[in-house]
C-alpha cells in the first residue's frame, strides 16, 4: 500500500511540473511578442522623427518669405508713419484752439465780474471805513465827556472828605454815594442801627420776629443786585442787607457771603418785566417781612403809610375802599415797572389833599 501511494504522488508531482514548464514556455513566447511590438513602435518613431527635420528647414524659408513681404511695405509704413503725427497734430490744434478759445471766453467774463465785484468792494470799503471813524469819533467823545464826568465826581468826592476831616460832615447825594468807586464800601459798610429812615426802622422792628433761617434766605434774596433798582433803591438796599447780616451775626449764625457788586449784569426789558411782577406779587400779598425787606417796595410803603396816618385808622379799623383803591393802583403801577414814592419836594398843604406818587427812574 505504501509503495502505491508513493507512485501515486510522484506521478502527481511530475504532472505539476510537466504543466508549469507549459506555463513557463507560453509566458516566454508572450514577452517575444511584447518585445518585437515594441521594436516596431520604436521603428516607426525614427521614421516620424527623420519626417519632421525638414519641418525645420521650412520654418526658415517662412520667415524669409515674410521678411520680404514686410520689406515690400516698408515704404507703406513710412509714409503712414509721417502721416500719421500731422493728422494728429492737426486734431491737437483744433481742439486747442477750440479750448483757447472758450477760456479766453471765460477770462473775459471773469475780468468783466472782478470789475464789478472790485467797484462794489471799494464802495463798501469806503462806506465802512467811514462807519469806523464815526465810531471812533464818538467813542472819544465819549470818553471825554465820561472822563470830565470822573473828574468832576472825584472832585466832590475830595470836598466832601476835606468838610468831613475839618469837622463839617455831611451826607454825600445820591449821585456820588451810588458812584462805583464807592461800590466796595456799600457792599461792606456797617449795619445803621440808630437811623431814623422809615424804612430801616421798620425793618429793624419786622426782622426781630423771624427765623435765623428765614433770615439767611431773605439776606441771599436781598443782596442781590435787582435789574429794576434804581440809585436810592441801591443804596438802600445794601443799608438793609448790612441790618439783616448783623443780625444773622448776632444771633451766632453765619450769614451768607456778600454779593460782588451792586448792579445787575442783565437788566434787559424781559428780565425787569419778570421783577415786576415778582415784586407787584410781592405788595399784593400783603404786610409780610419780606415785604419790609424789600427796597424797592419802600416808596409804595410810604405813599400808603402817609394815607393811612392820614385818614387816622388804627390798626383794628377796616381798610375803607379809598385805602384798598391805593393798594391795588399801588401793585398795578408796581407791575408796570414804576416805583412809586411820595412826591419830593411838594408844599405841605399840596400833599395834605392828597397823597402824590410818582414813578422813580433811574440814574
Amino acid at each position: 500500500m505504501s509503495s502505491d501511494a508513493s507512485a501515486v504522488a510522484l506521478a502527481a508531482l511530475m504532472d505539476a511540473v510537466s504543466s508549469l514548464r507549459g506555463e513557463v514556455a507560453a509566458l516566454a513566447r508572450s514577452n517575444a511578442r511584447i518585445e518585437e511590438t515594441q521594436l516596431d513602435m520604436q521603428r516607426r518613431l525614427d521614421v516620424i522623427d527623420t519626417g519632421l527635420a525638414p519641418i525645420s528647414n521650412l520654418l526658415a524659408f517662412q520667415e524669409a518669405i515674410l521678411a520680404s513681404t514686410v520689406e515690400g511695405s516698408a515704404a507703406t509704413h513710412k509714409w503712414l508713419g509721417l502721416v500719421a503725427p500731422v493728422l494728429d497734430r492737426i486734431a491737437d490744434q483744433s481742439d486747442h484752439s477750440r479750448d483757447a478759445i472758450s477760456a479766453l471766453h471765460q477770462n473775459v467774463l471773469r475780468t468783466q465780474e472782478a470789475a464789478e465785484t472790485g467797484q462794489r468792494r471799494a464802495a463798501g470799503i469806503a462806506s465802512g471805513l467811514e462807519f469806523i471813524a464815526e465810531q471812533l469819533t464818538a467813542a472819544v467823545a465819549e470818553s471825554r465827556k465820561q472822563q470830565s464826568a470822573d473828574f468832576a465826581t472825584t472832585g466832590e468826592l475830595i470836598s466832601f472828605t476835606r468838610a468831613a476831616v475839618l469837622g463839617q460832615p455831611a451826607p454825600l447825594p445820591v449821585h456820588l454815594e451810588d458812584n462805583t468807586m464807592l461800590e466796595q464800601f456799600i457792599l461792606n459798610q456797617p449795619a445803621d442801627l440808630t437811623s431814623n429812615d422809615r424804612a430801616l426802622v421798620d425793618w429793624q422792628n419786622a426782622l426781630a420776629a423771624v427765623s435765623t433761617e428765614d433770615l439767611i434766605t431773605l439776606l441771599v434774596k436781598q443782596q442781590t443786585p435787582s435789574p429794576t433798582d434804581t440809585a436810592q433803591t441801591r443804596l438802600l438796599r445794601y443799608r438793609l442787607v448790612a441790618i439783616t447780616r448783623a443780625k444773622i451775626e448776632e444771633r451766632g449764625a453765619v450769614p451768607p457771603a456778600r454779593s460782588t457788586t451792586t448792579r445787575a449784569t442783565d437788566r434787559s426789558a424781559a428780565t425787569g418785566f419778570e421783577r415786576s411782577q415778582e415784586l407787584a406779587e410781592l405788595w399784593r400779598a400783603g404786610e409780610s417781612a419780606a415785604l419790609y425787606a424789600e427796597p424797592e417796595l419802600a416808596g409804595a410803603v410810604d405813599v400808603f403809610d402817609a394815607l393811612e396816618s392820614k385818614m387816622g385808622l388804627s390798626e383794628k379799623d377796616d381798610a375803607p375802599p379809598e385805602l384798598k383803591a391805593l393798594h391795588r393802583d399801588l401793585a398795578k403801577r408796581i407791575g408796570l415797572g414804576e416805583r412809586p414814592k411820595l412826591g419830593d419836594g411838594r408844599p405841605a398843604e399840596q400833599r395834605e389833599r392828597g397823597i402824590t406818587v410818582e414813578p422813580s427812574k433811574d440814574r
